[in-house]
């Protein structure tokens, strides 16, 4: 999984590689893909999906494979075994060239992508990261509302942070997050390692963007799952403690590069920047 793969490029020159993450999703992963592709030709910038198989017992990975023959943008990463939502996602940071725009769109049908990718993109100028927020959580049963609004508290108190969601769709470049290890899996992963990536980078350029949801067609969502709610608890406090010994390297370092001279005027670049 160490090999680095370039996506199509745009006139342009910009790159979008879709991570397509999927556990049994035989059922919807080819009208997710689907989708994507058929979207990927409106936008101004080359498109590559990675197809990403985390260990599934159903024929997801075999229409996986399917889909990579059928069309030359698409390829595959497996996992034989369930490596959790985080580990799966932060390896194929590794396969993607640093100055390429990186999405998740996860293999569920969920998300509407043709809007909320649009909306991504359009504010991704002068910034790293986009962070999505749903625009329409009606759609979404109440158990779920709450289950989300809980493990976003949670994780707002634990890490400080104040923008209105984490764990939907967003938009960022590879640059921001590769190279970054982190310890909790699950859903929890997302917010240890924006924290880290804030520490590594403090100039880290973040904004918000509307994104859609469609509701789940088939089944539940695994997250509001008892044993799932449990674990990404258990998850979220984990990667908080590793991110407090994260911070605490990092101060260090701030303070070693100021003593040598080294650090910027300012952490912030200019405005104009992309």
């Amino acid at each position: 999984m160490s090999e680095t793969r370039t996506a199509k490029t745009s006139e342009r020159g910009e790159k979008l590689c879709v991570l397509v993450p999927c556990l049994n999703e035989e059922d919807l992963v080819r009208r997710t893909v689907k989708e994507v592709l058929q979207h990927a030709d409106r936008i101004a910038v080359g498109v590559e999906v990675v197809m990403i198989d985390d260990g599934s017992t159903d024929g997801t990975r075999a229409v996986m494979q399917e889909l990579c023959t059928e069309d030359s943008r698409c390829r595959l990463l497996a996992h034989d075994v369930n490596r959790g939502l985080g580990r799966c996602v932060t390896e194929a940071y590794e396969t993607i060239e640093e100055d390429t725009w990186v999405t998740v769109f996860p293999g569920d049908s969920e998300f509407v992508f043709a809007e909320s990718i649009d909306n991504l993109l359009a504010a991704r100028r002068g910034h790293d990261v986009v962070l999505g927020y749903l625009y329409n959580p009606v759609v979404r049963k109440l158990s779920r509302r709450i289950a989300s609004t809980g493990f976003l508290k949670l994780t707002k108190t634990l890490y400080g942070f104040r923008w209105r969601s984490l764990n939907g769709m967003k938009l960022y470049r590879a640059s921001a997050f590769k190279g970054i290890h982190v310890e909790s899996g699950g859903h929890a992963y997302v917010a240890e390692l924006l924290a880290k990536a804030q520490l590594r980078r403090p100039d880290l350029r973040i904004a918000e963007a509307p994104y859609i949801s469609r509701g789940r067609a088939i089944g539940d969502s695994h997250a509001i799952k008892p044993m799932a709610v449990l674990r990404a608890v258990r998850e979220t406090y984990k990667g908080a403690k590793d991110v407090g010994q994260y911070r605490e390297k990092m101060v260090r370092r701030y303070h070693e590069e100021q003593e040598r001279g080294e650090q910027p005027e300012s952490f912030f670049p200019p405005p104009t920047r992309d």
